[in-house]
């Protein structure tokens, strides 16, 4: 199966697009205007982006695809400084009943396969105490949208993040990683999963030496910074459910090999697992994949 990361094209050119909002931006509206005017736009903001993703899962459904759900759903709201919860805006019923209605749907009609990836400054192996406090409060954050949309507490609806750091002895590293994820929510511990980089020393091989956790092969990350004998086969073994794996090709225009092309003109290694397609032309990437391997399977059949 393959799965669409966080953004619709398809339905963004019919008007249904997240909307986002700054910490100075918030900041602005409470000085010109009053707190209470900044919470009602950002309440505004909050139910929207869960309006689009009760959209986009019912889209995946259609189409059968899973569903990566956007890291910022709640723009401000995990900022240390807020000070606010999610109960103190106007629209909170509505937001709360529209994510139970999404969780209700997709348990007993669309059965769609959720995850989310939260951003590159969750880093729970800092040094930095206030960055793992920052990184602890996010994940719990993410852990509860999960739980929220009706996710099972199960690597089959997994958190996915990287070690991002480097500094010091590995296995000091993963230590530190592990002690820090201890202090989450059950929420997270029970859907944290860990991703190979692009760079650096956390590529597959390390990963899986220094880490009891299940690891999502990325095989453009695998292609910039390879192992030297594990793939995404030993990758898979790591997983108790099916493995949720990321795929992308470079783009042909550009000197960085890490940047991600828009259209594959490959497809994943296995349809053995599900595939998140990081590909930046999101809804026509995945058809894209698809036509490819129905073609490859129908080529393979005549042989």
């Amino acid at each position: 199966m393959y799965n669409l990361c966080c953004i619709s094209n398809e339905l963004k050119e019919q008007g249904h697009s997240f909307q986002t909002m700054t910490w100075k931006r918030y900041n602005d509206l409470c000085s010109q205007h009053s707190v209470s005017h900044a919470l009602n736009e950002l309440g505004s903001r909050w139910l929207n982006n869960v309006k689009v993703t009760r959209l986009a899962i019912l889209h995946c459904w259609q189409n059968r695809w899973g569903y990566r759900i956007s890291s910022n759903l709640f723009p401000v709201l995990t900022h240390p400084e807020f000070g606010y919860d999610i109960s103190d805006v106007p629209q909170y019923e509505a937001i709360m009943e529209t994510l139970n209605d999404t969780a209700w749907e997709n348990k007993n009609f669309w059965g769609v396969r959720l995850s989310t990836h939260p951003d590159q400054f969750n880093v729970l192996a800092s040094e930095n105490q206030g960055s793992v406090d920052k990184t602890i409060l996010e994940l719990n954050h993410h852990g509860w949208v999960m739980d929220q949309l009706g996710c099972e507490r199960s690597y089959y609806n997994p958190i996915n993040i990287h070690v991002n750091c480097t500094k010091g002895d590995l296995a000091d590293i993963a230590a530190r990683f592990m002690s820090n994820l201890n202090q989450c929510d059950q929420s997270v511990t029970s859907r944290l999963v860990l991703e190979n980089e692009d760079k650096g020393c956390w590529n597959v091989d390390n990963l899986l030496k220094y880490f009891s956790l299940p690891i999502t092969y990325d095989n453009l990350h695998d292609k910039c910074n390879p192992s030297a004998k594990n793939t995404y086969l030993e990758c898979a073994e790591t997983w108790p459910c099916k493995p949720l794996f990321h795929y992308s090709e470079s783009h042909p225009d550009k000197t960085n090999p890490r940047s991600h092309a828009d259209m594959p003109v490959d497809f994943p290694c296995s349809d053995d697992y599900d595939w998140d397609i990081e590909l930046k032309s999101k809804d026509a990437a995945i058809r894209a994949c698809a036509s490819h391997l129905k073609n490859a399977k129908s080529m393979y059949a005549l042989h």
